[in-house]
């Protein structure tokens, strides 16, 4: 009986990305993959279609003889992407035996050095929170959706994701939905800009008011990645925040504010979602007494982080005012 499996790279391809779709990676995940696998498919078979043939025959030394190619217009980081990619479509090909083995494998990838990743310090995100008019319903919703960011350190995706259900105001935690399904805590002053964005301003950007979505964009309808970058920036401007700013950048910034005031890396991690959770540990968290009281400890919007300052504001100020009264006493 004839074999019925693909036999060229573009009915290949579309096998694998289907998996992975299956396997719910995101939209711009598959498209990167697509993209990154498409290229190489061009190298190698100049621009023809490429037989499963030749995808059976490859060595390292070819897979080596394309990172060369790619040095001549991406960086290492690029590169390392690249290969990955390559890596994970020759991986389900050796999987379901239509190659013997991923040469892959064997090739050393490219030494990438992280760049430190752009933050934002403190007070430039106090300026930024405080820029939306809290007298329009559109500030009533920026204010809120960052907030909210900067609170949870959300991916804006996830933010963007987010509907009304999602919420638990009373307990100030929301619950973040998609593969690394987690519950995340919020500040009282997150809690506080939504409360009053839901009571007064969301009902009046929806355009079907039984849409579930939590923030609707420009059409009425869940807000888009590019309405959210037109927002924020329309906002770091105002706040005279001169550097580039986008969701990650907040992101990056809310890690580095509770590692700076003494929380735990874990912690910080469990909050991004780089750990997978099963089913019965995906709350664990929301019980552990401490867990509540170090993130409001630790976070510079946090009510107990708030109190310590301003405690301490005052300890030095009367520290200052006890050693004026020591020297004027000194002098008399």
């Amino acid at each position: 009986m004839p074999d019925s499996s693909p036999q060229t790279s573009q009915p290949l391809l579309q096998e694998f990305l289907n998996l992975l779709r299956e396997k719910k990676y995101s939209e711009n995940s598959l498209q990167s993959h697509r993209l990154d696998l498409q290229k190489y498919l061009d190298w190698l078979g100049d621009g023809g279609e490429v037989r499963l043939e030749q995808l059976q025959v490859l060595k390292p030394a070819d897979i080596q003889d394309y990172v060369e190619y790619l040095y001549q217009d991406y960086k290492p980081s690029t590169i390392a992407r690249h290969l990955s990619s390559l890596k994970l479509f020759l991986n389900d090909l050796e999987l379901s035996g239509k190659i013997r083995t991923n040469p892959v494998h064997r090739v050393r990838y490219p030494e990438v050095i992280a760049d430190a990743p752009q933050t934002l310090s403190a007070d430039e995100v106090i300026k930024l929170l405080e820029t939306p008019d809290p007298a329009h319903y559109l500030g009533l919703r920026d204010r809120a959706i960052l907030e909210l960011l900067y609170s949870s350190g959300l991916k804006v995706k996830e933010l963007l994701n987010l509907n009304v259900e999602d919420l638990f105001l009373n307990m100030s935690f929301l619950k973040v939905r998609g593969k690394r399904e987690r519950m995340v805590p919020m500040t009282d002053k997150a809690v506080e800009a939504l409360e009053e964005y839901l009571q007064s301003a969301r009902e009046q950007r929806l355009l079907n008011k039984s849409d579930p979505c939590l923030f609707p964009g420009r059409n009425g309808t869940r807000m888009s990645r590019m309405g959210f970058w037109v927002m924020i920036r329309k906002h770091a401007k105002k706040a005279g925040i001169e550097n580039p700013i986008n969701g990650r950048i907040l992101r990056h910034s809310f890690a580095a504010h509770l590692l700076e005031n003494g929380m735990d890396l874990p912690d910080i991690q469990d909050l991004f979602g780089y750990v997978s959770l099963d089913s019965t540990l995906q709350y664990a968290h929301i019980n552990r007494p401490d867990y509540f009281e170090v993130f409001q400890r630790c976070h510079p919007m946090g009510k107990d982080y708030t109190i310590n300052k301003e405690k301490e504001a005052t300890e030095d100020h009367d520290l200052e005012e006890q050693e004026v009264s020591s020297g004027l006493k000194r002098e008399d």
